[in-house]
């Protein structure tokens, strides 16, 4: 088992380390954009106790993003995350206390997996143009360069504490288990990376797992023509509003029949702003 609170990477130290990768000539960054390509970290970048996750973990984005036709999907980040919850779990000694340490997830960013971390969040399209010379149309449905941001983007790598990849991936898997990866991919398939961004940045009185794993469930059983994202985000801003005054375990069905309840008035909702006439709106 892993000891790891012993592998941390403060948020002076990722700095550091970024901005070396910042301080690159043209050259010396393109060259270590091609390493990243090929999926090429030296092992002493990291402690050999992350040597099996970091294979596992790459391995699957490889296979997801090669099955995927090198698209980056919300599929390469759900399957990705299911991944990386399997083997950093409870069971393996990492509880929610080390997934909450920012210290941990930079280290494991920038020290064990800053290649698969840069290829879903490169910076620059002229970065892009490198990638696709090893990943061929290695295409992405929204790229933009982050603000403030040179040669890699800080708030993905190391400084935003709810937008740090690998750790917003663990969160949203752990925050919708449902008690094995095959029935948790089936649950979260048909959701979008913005749901991601729900849960996550947008946690309301915290982060409630019984909540949102219900949440989740209850949408994906709704039926297709509803299964989307502005379903979901307005449940979501309604259960904002109604957990300062309700609590979900204490209504009658607990979290199951409030979640149920939540996404009824959605769709009522919807339905009526649809059925209102032009001519009615003054």
């Amino acid at each position: 088992m892993i000891d790891f609170g012993r592998y941390k990477l403060t948020f002076n130290d990722a700095k550091i380390k970024v901005d070396t990768y910042d301080g690159m000539t043209p050259a010396e960054f393109d060259d270590q954009v091609r390493h990243w390509a090929v999926f090429d970290v030296p092992k002493e970048n990291y402690d050999p106790a992350y040597a099996s996750i970091r294979s596992a973990v790459v391995d699957e984005f490889k296979k997801v993003l090669a099955d995927n036709d090198n698209k980056i999907t919300y599929d390469l980040d759900l399957k990705t995350a299911i991944k990386l919850y399997e083997l950093l779990n409870a069971k393996t000694g990492f509880d929610i206390i080390k997934a909450n340490d920012d210290d941990i997830w930079r280290y494991i960013t920038l020290c064990v997996m800053p290649d698969i971390t840069f290829i879903r969040y490169p910076n620059l399209q002229a970065d892009v143009n490198i990638l696709r010379e090893y990943i061929p149309d290695l295409t992405y449905t929204n790229f933009k360069t982050e603000k403030n941001s040179v040669r890699i983007k800080k708030k993905r790598f190391y400084s935003h504490t709810r937008r740090i990849w690998l750790k917003t991936l663990w969160w949203y898997v752990y925050l919708g288990w449902q008690g094995n990866s095959a029935k948790t991919y089936a649950v979260m398939r048909n959701n979008g990376t913005n749901i991601i961004g729900h849960f996550i940045e947008r946690p309301g009185r915290g982060y409630r797992e019984k909540l949102f794993r219900s949440m989740l469930y209850v949408y994906s059983m709704l039926p297709e023509n509803y299964q989307k994202d502005k379903t979901f985000t307005a449940a979501a801003k309604l259960n904002l509003a109604k957990c300062v005054t309700v609590e979900p375990e204490l209504t009658e069905g607990g979290e199951q029949k409030y979640s149920e309840s939540l996404f009824d008035e959605v769709i009522k909702k919807g339905i009526a702003a649809k059925n209102v006439k032009k001519s009615d709106i003054k």
